[in-house]
């Protein structure tokens, strides 16, 4: 590596730490996107559960190309190159579906009830928006705590039509985070 290209990269480097640092804190059109699909996939088991397994199978990569292709042209847009933050993003995101499909396993195996796991579904979402609202984007972490909040409330409350109660809590924690989100001043450098 010459001399020329080592400062290019550096220079890049210090150009795309300052732009990520003075980027928006994620991105509204996803949060209002995921809201929709959520909502409309966890009333499904209420109103319409023979669709809800087709529904996730089509919806769910799809709502997170949609989101992976939508973060990907922002970060293009305000320059940045650095493909290190889309791996974290990935990653979260991936160990997520991940926890979703062992709150499931013991419904699917029959040692816990769908609705206790519905309810447990509730947890992981809470974790994963609190965790990326303190590592990735800090709107999610009010989102997280809200859906902590319903969480509870539906552990200790019997409420009908579970499923779409905990959709609509969730819906409305990325709604939250679409409405509660902020243009970040770039840092000053030293």
């Amino acid at each position: 590596m010459t001399a020329i290209d080592r400062v290019k990269e550096d220079l890049d480097y210090v150009a795309s730490a300052v732009r990520r640092e003075a980027r928006e804190d994620g991105i509204p059109v996803i949060y209002y996107m995921w809201a929709l699909l959520v909502g409309i996939g966890w009333a499904l088991p209420d109103f319409a559960p023979r669709w809800t397994g087709l529904y996730w199978i089509i919806v769910g990569p799809a709502g997170g190309l949609m989101s992976w292709w939508l973060g990907a042209r922002q970060g293009a847009k305000a320059g940045i190159n650095d493909v290190a933050p889309g791996r974290r993003y990935a990653f979260h995101w991936l160990l997520t579906l991940l926890a979703f499909f062992l709150v499931f396993l013991p419904a699917v195996t029959g040692k816990m009830g769908a609705d206790a796991a519905a309810i447990n579904v509730l947890l992981v979402i809470g974790l994963a928006y609190t965790l990326a609202g303190v590592h990735l984007e800090r709107p999610l972490l009010w989102s997280g705590l809200l859906v902590f909040g319903g969480y509870v409330a539906l552990s200790v409350l019997e409420l009908p039509y579970l499923w779409t109660t905990n959709g609509l809590v969730v819906a409305a924690s990325l709604m939250l985070a679409g409405l509660t989100r902020r243009k970040r001043a770039p840092a000053a450098l030293a």
